[in-house]
């Protein structure tokens, strides 16, 4: 706390601790209220960064948080008495309530890929750039990076729910939520935490003083000239045009340069510039952006971005010289089929197949595509990733011809088979992944989800020998264990020598039950 002559106070506010925000991250937005229940500042609440506010002693305020993430208990400062405060949820209540019966949701999601005017589903296996966090309640895969002429969707569906289809933000940590309290119901695939996701909820659910406050970051450090834009650029624009700020926009489209013809916020750009020619009545080709959203089967990232190419296709239809044309009726499919969140998501059967009334009980697109399962949890729902089952009939299917019958033992045959169990079944199943990326190892079993077996030659026993030793804190904090069925152990006891020299320190064990 700092003070000066005139008795000024100097309390710091700092933000809630939430999972997967990065410092800088804008979170949420606090308003400050006087005595009189006056609003007298509203600042941005920024991930890592605490707010001063300075109050004359004795002087009471009330700060009250609004954050898309999480709910924020109301907090009273006074001058010269709280050095520091900090906004957090508020606390669960003690009193006894009356739970409904546990249920749960199963469901999935499905990574596509737009290129060269085409929608593909990739695997959510091997086209991820990192490794994704499945172990909390608020944390799900990382989108890809940036890719040149690239944009992605993430389809949900399952639990006999419509599947639907969100324009992703690249770069981006996302998790899926109920959209009401339904679990079998909508969801929303948003953000784990995001500045532009925090401007576009505050623009969707009317707090435009708020989205003015989330500005004031964007407007502390824009982006550099030529950059592709971020999904709190694209917020910032779509602020501007939602207040009428014509200067504003203007100025906005100059720093980002948005000429670009190809890839990820192409179609948000356009769709600003979009409003922006009809403010200035500057001459622009809106039928041909139109058309060329449509033809190219690309949407804006941001809802916003739908209401304004909505507005503009009324208008373009009001116009009797404007002939209707064909391409126009898939942006209408997705007007009449778009969920009612901040980045633009809409039912589909695949995303360039918008539909009101969508197939349910529709499987995964793709073989890898990773499964969820929603569970009530407090005012929410807690989200468990799933073992992408599929992933292990593929590996199988894959190289089963290496060696059809390697199942079982064959006496004299100088292989023998090792047994590999951890305690995580996603865990082994990257490790077998990885085997078959970096090994010549043939086939690839399992027998249950936390169970791998491998039948091995003397050629491969080097090769799995380093592998084990890579990861060998797993074996020997408990995680995995390795063992050899004792009939082979006693028939092929030189090639596991072999491989238990290969592995000080480390027990391998006789028999199928170790």
């Amino acid at each position: 706390m700092t003070s000066s002559a005139s008795g000024v106070h100097t309390t710091h506010v700092h933000p809630p601790h939430l999972a997967g925000a990065t410092p800088g991250t804008v979170i949420g937005v606090v308003e400050r209220l006087n005595s009189r229940a006056e609003i007298q500042d509203v600042f941005p609440l920024i991930a890592g960064t605490p707010h001063a506010v300075s109050l004359r002693r004795g002087e009471r305020h009330l700060l009250r948080g609004w954050s898309p993430y999480v709910r924020l208990q109301p907090t009273v400062i006074t001058g010269g008495n709280t050095p520091a405060a900090a906004l957090a949820p508020p606390t669960r209540s003690t009193l006894p309530v009356t739970r409904t019966p546990r249920s749960s949701s199963s469901g999935w999601i499905c990574l596509w890929q737009h290129a060269d005017g085409q929608w593909e589903p990739r695997s959510m296996a091997t086209d991820s750039p990192t490794t994704w966090a499945r172990d909390t309640a608020h944390r799900g895969p990382s989108t890809p990076h940036i890719t040149p002429g690239t944009v992605w969707a993430l389809q949900t569906g399952g639990a006999n729910r419509a599947p639907a289809c969100t324009i992703l933000p690249s770069r981006t940590e996302m998790t899926v939520k109920p959209l009401s309290a339904a679990l079998k119901g909508p969801l929303e695939v948003r953000p784990v935490a995001d500045s532009g996701y925090t401007l576009l909820e505050a623009l969707r659910t009317g707090r435009i003083p708020a989205a003015l406050a989330i500005e004031t970051a964007w407007q502390q450090a824009p982006p550099a000239p030529g950059g592709r834009p971020s999904l709190f650029d694209l917020a910032v624009g779509y602020s501007l045009c939602r207040r009428g700020e014509v200067e504003g926009a203007q100025q906005w489209v100059q720093a980002l340069g948005t000429e670009r013809t190809l890839g990820e916020g192409l179609a948000d750009a356009l769709t600003i510039r979009l409003w922006l020619a009809h403010r200035t009545r500057r001459r622009f080709d809106i039928r041909r952006v139109v058309e060329q959203l449509a033809d190219d089967r690309t949407l804006p990232m941001a809802a916003e971005g739908l209401r304004i190419l909505a507005d503009t296709m009324r208008l373009l239809t009001q116009d009797r010289r404007n002939g209707r044309l064909a391409s126009w009726r898939w942006l209408e499919h997705c007007f009449n089929s778009s969920v009612h969140t901040s980045l633009t998501t809409y039912t589909a059967q695949s995303p360039d197949q918008p539909t009101r009334a969508p197939a349910r009980r529709l499987p995964p697109p793709h073989e890898e595509s990773l499964h969820f399962k929603l569970a009530p949890d407090g005012d929410g729902a807690q989200i468990n990733w799933q073992p992408a089952r599929a992933l292990q009939q593929r590996m199988v299917a894959a190289h089963a011809w290496r060696d059809p019958d390697t199942v079982g033992t064959r006496p004299g045959s100088r292989t023998f088979t090792l047994i590999i169990r951890h305690r995580d079944p996603e865990w082994l199943w990257h490790f077998a992944r990885q085997l078959m990326t970096r090994t010549d190892i043939r086939p690839v079993l399992f027998h249950d989800t936390h169970t791998l077996e491998l039948r091995l030659t003397p050629r491969d026993v080097a090769e799995i020998g380093r592998e084990l030793n890579a990861i060998r804190e797993h074996v020997s904090d408990g995680r995995m264990t390795l063992s050899v069925p004792e009939v082979e152990y006693d028939v092929q006891g030189g090639l596991v020598g072999q491989l238990e020299d290969l592995l000080p320190g480390l027990r391998l064990v006789r028999g199928d039950d170790a």
